[in-house]
């Protein structure tokens, strides 16, 4: 009866921003030990809300390793057992997009979430939130400390376990009648209690640059597209970028982006404080000395000649 539950808490709304990690290893029916570690968060800034419901500051992660050399230093650990978290598919999407964020090869892992099974293995309760699961089993919870949360958790699944009489959290699963969530090493996932596996998100592909312009000003340019554009399809944007010796990203910044584009929507709001996403993330590297260059599409299309 080997298992490790987890729990992120983030800086933001970004599944990327995780800001701690806590860990409770489950071996032969026991907690053997917690931890809790303090993340430098991605995008590196605090929405008030998230710092009301966790405490954490930015002061508090300002020398705080980035996720991608905890992952590196707890993946050994957080790969050896089948993982566990109360409402799993927040925690494992900060994990996902995480990894992907710093380009690391997702590990295959088994996982189950504690409230939705839960809600199955104890039918008479009203409520299966982790605060009110850890009143009923009468487990000091400090909440919203991830240590603290994953180690109810652990608790919680070990409840379960002892009350449907089964060995493992597979044996509970399918006592349960739920199905088992999968990261594959592939990038593709299988839900927790649904079977469909989730597809992968179809790759652009693009044509060879058939005018590289060394003059132009996205020639061995970055460049990143956010927002729904008005005048044309953004792989075929982007394709005009590849066409003339620019280098195109369809998803996330990194310090090496030199231009992001917004789609004339959000140029419109963003000139009245909206800010995307994307956009905060240009901000926060800009401030850290990155120069990427924030355009509305009219100027970005007014950069070709046709």
């Amino acid at each position: 009866m080997d298992f490790i539950s987890i729990d992120f808490e983030t800086a933001n709304a970004k599944r990327t921003s995780a800001c701690s990690i806590g860990i409770a290893v489950v071996e032969k029916g026991k907690i053997v030990d917690t931890q809790h570690h303090l993340i430098k968060p991605f995008p590196d800034y605090y929405a008030p809300n998230n710092v009301a419901i966790h405490g954490i500051t930015p002061q508090m992660t300002l020398d705080a390793p980035t996720f991608e050399h905890v992952w590196f230093k707890l993946s050994p650990l957080l790969t050896k057992y089948p993982l566990i978290a109360h409402n799993a598919a927040f925690d494992l999407s900060v994990l996902r997009n995480s990894l992907a964020l710093y380009d690391v090869a997702p590990p295959s892992i088994d996982y189950f979430c504690s409230l939705i099974m839960s809600r199955k293995a104890f039918p008479e309760l009203s409520s299966y939130g982790l605060s009110a699961l850890s009143d009923h089993f009468d487990i000091q919870l400090n909440h919203h400390n991830a240590e603290s949360d994953a180690m109810a958790a652990a608790i919680v699944a070990l409840k379960m376990i002892e009350r449907h009489e089964v060995d493992s959290l597979y044996d509970l699963s399918d006592k349960l009648g739920t199905k088992i969530g999968q990261l594959k090493t592939d990038g593709s996932y299988q839900s927790f209690g649904n079977g469909r596996p989730e597809k992968k998100r179809k790759a652009y592909t693009f044509s060879a640059p058939k005018n590289p312009q060394p003059n132009h000003r996205f020639y061995k340019k970055h460049v990143v597209f956010t927002g729904r554009l008005s005048e044309m399809t953004r792989k075929n944007a982007m394709q005009k970028v590849v066409n003339i010796g620019g280098y195109v990203s369809p998803d996330s910044l990194t310090p090496q982006t030199d231009f992001l584009v917004l789609g004339r929507q959000d140029f419109e709001r963003y000139g009245q404080g909206y800010k995307s996403s994307k956009i905060k993330s240009a901000e926060v590297y800009r401030s850290q000395g990155f120069p990427i260059f924030i355009m509305g599409e009219n100027e970005f299309f007014m950069s070709f000649d046709d």
